[in-house]
């Protein structure tokens, strides 16, 4: 990453499409770093097994170290970074074993949610997921990666938030940013926006017609899908 000298404090928190800006001087700053440094991991603008200094990326952002080294000790504890005494951080490295554990969890406490919530759906759950699902088609159609992987991580919340259980819901967010080393996404070379668009689809259908059976299959099916597209993206990988 080019290091930048301190921008003005009111400009906007994207500079342009995949490049980091600064951020100015807001409530939320240290949460917003976070979010930001997330994206620009998954975007592969901070690139895994690379080694970055807490003031670079201060300079980068436009503020002091204190909000980025806050933000970074939340990466760290979400296992998506590593410091290095003396040195700055490293983004961790994921291995086709990690993403295996990974989906073996998120098969088990998603399908479970999608049946949780198609055997009790409420009006609010189901404006929220169709709202979701909405925005997921707008992206597909626009060939929006990120608005799509935003709208996908929404849509996937909704239905764990509708469980009711926060530390559900905590749980996979913190499986979901563990896969942040490989991409905002796992279309591409193996499926297509419009192929996961389907599978949301399916869930989404299961879950409006308050079937939990078929709600915890299509959820089952896509997450599985899903898993082996990044596992096959691994293997093209290391052939390459």
């Amino acid at each position: 990453m080019t290091r930048q000298s301190l921008p003005p404090q009111d400009e906007p928190v994207l500079s342009g499409a995949g490049q980091l800006g600064p951020i100015g001087d807001r409530p939320s700053r240290t949460r917003e770093i976070y979010e930001q440094l997330r994206l620009a991991i998954a975007r592969r603008e901070l690139v895994p097994g690379n080694l970055y200094s807490v003031a670079e990326l201060a300079a980068t952002f436009g503020v002091s170290r204190t909000p980025v080294r806050e933000a970074l000790i939340d990466l760290a504890a979400r296992g998506i970074i590593q410091f290095e005494r003396n040195r700055g951080v490293r983004i961790t490295q994921s291995t086709a074993q990690d993403l295996k554990n990974i989906f073996e969890l998120r098969l088990i406490l998603e399908t479970h949610a999608a049946s949780v919530v198609a055997s009790r759906l409420d009006a609010t759950t189901e404006r929220a997921l169709t709202t979701a699902f909405d925005q997921l088609q707008r992206a597909t159609t626009m060939q929006d990666d990120l608005t799509y992987w935003s709208s996908d991580r929404t849509f996937h919340r909704v239905l764990l938030d509708a469980c009711g259980n926060e530390l559900l819901s905590s749980i996979v967010d913190n499986l979901r940013d563990s896969i942040l080393v490989r991409g905002t996404t796992s279309a591409g070379r193996t499926r297509t926006l419009q192929d996961i668009t389907t599978d949301h689809e399916e869930i989404l259908t299961a879950v409006l017609s308050r079937r939990p059976a078929a709600a915890a299959e299509a959820m089952r099916a896509h997450l599985q899908r899903t898993a082996d597209s990044l596992l096959q993206q691994e293997r093209d990988g290391d052939e390459g």
